[in-house]
């Protein structure tokens, strides 16, 4: 299951960022998003918009292309 797949209110732990997105895995650990770290999503915009997030007591926005590539496992 990916990021982008979970529901407003529904919360997971990562379990980790495709291979091949070498640039959004060193965005996502700038951040905190690594894996083992529980992740909310608190909004999302309609029509593939971004979503609203929170992680580690943090709110961030990331775009939906961005979140299929982030593994979770629902809590």
């Amino acid at each position: 299951m990916t990021l982008n797949q979970l529901v407003a209110g529904q919360s997971a732990s990562v379990i980790g960022i495709s291979v091949d997105q070498h640039a959004l895995a060193n965005r996502c650990q700038s951040l905190g998003i690594t894996p083992g770290c529980a992740i909310e999503v608190l909004r999302r915009a309609p029509a593939k918009g971004p979503l609203q997030i929170k992680v580690l007591n943090t709110l961030y926005s990331i775009r939906s292309a961005d979140a299929e590539h982030i593994g979770v496992k629902p809590l």
